[in-house]
């Protein structure tokens, strides 16, 4: 009986509609639940949804994989739970029966709806629980409290970790601005983007499109006039006129 742990501390990635998440997070089953000897490596299950310390009620499932018994290894997970001030989300149930083949069909209907999206260029997408995003919006709820507090940029970026320059940046931008900027998934092609801008003026749209397309294997998963959108505004934002 010394060596049992009221605890097993479980380690998965979530199985979304849109494929499995990279980022890996940490859950516990207690002892007494039906599932406690069952849950192995490889394991789906129930619980809920997360992304980095944004706690929901929605109902996810997760893939299982490594499971911690160890009573030291619990101890010092379970510890976390203070220091951080929220809890290790919980494991409801671990699914027997799961169909990998409705899972698979999933994703194919998933892929399906984001070419609807693109071909019809629709600009708004359930981005909102990137956990990138989640991180950068909590950094701009933080900034715009402290600022509402009386604290002035020099202090909150003290009290932040940052430059003032980008504590400057969260305060000039609206809540929908901000969302707006960080949803966009073409920013992580912005870089590409300006080097075909400051290399010819004059280059058309459509070929620093089709040079992308061909860069990425056409994995670029928007469609044209959204990506003309965002080039235009690229233009005019950092002053490259077409001479």
């Amino acid at each position: 009986m010394g060596s049992e742990v009221d605890y097993k501390i479980v380690q998965g990635h979530y199985l979304l509609g849109g494929g499995q998440e990279a980022n890996k997070y940490e859950f516990k089953i207690y002892r007494g639940h039906p599932d406690f000897e069952k849950i192995t490596v490889d394991s789906v299950c129930w619980t809920f949804y997360q992304a980095e310390d944004i706690l929901t009620p929605i109902p996810a499932i997760i893939r299982v994989q490594g499971v911690f018994s160890e009573r030291n290894i619990v101890r010092v997970k379970l510890a976390k739970e203070q220091q951080r001030g929220y809890p290790i989300l919980p494991i409801v149930k671990v699914i027997d029966d799961f169909d990998f083949e409705l899972l698979e069909y999933m994703f194919a209907v998933h892929n399906r709806f984001q070419s609807d999206l693109s071909r019809l260029g629709y600009d708004g997408a359930a981005k909102d629980l990137d956990p990138r995003n989640l991180k950068r919006a909590r950094i701009q709820r933080e900034i715009h409290r402290l600022s509402h507090d009386g604290k002035g940029t020099r202090t909150i970026a003290e009290i932040m970790g940052i430059s003032r320059n980008t504590v400057k940046k969260y305060l000039q931008l609206t809540t929908k601005e901000f969302l707006s900027e960080t949803n966009n998934p073409l920013r992580e092609y912005q870089r590409d983007i300006l080097e075909h801008l400051y290399a010819d003026h004059r280059v058309s749209i459509r070929h620093i499109y089709n040079e992308l397309q061909e860069k990425y294997d056409n994995n670029i998963k928007v469609g044209y006039r959204q990506f003309a959108r965002y080039v235009k505004n690229l233009r005019e934002k950092h002053k490259i006129e077409r001479n």
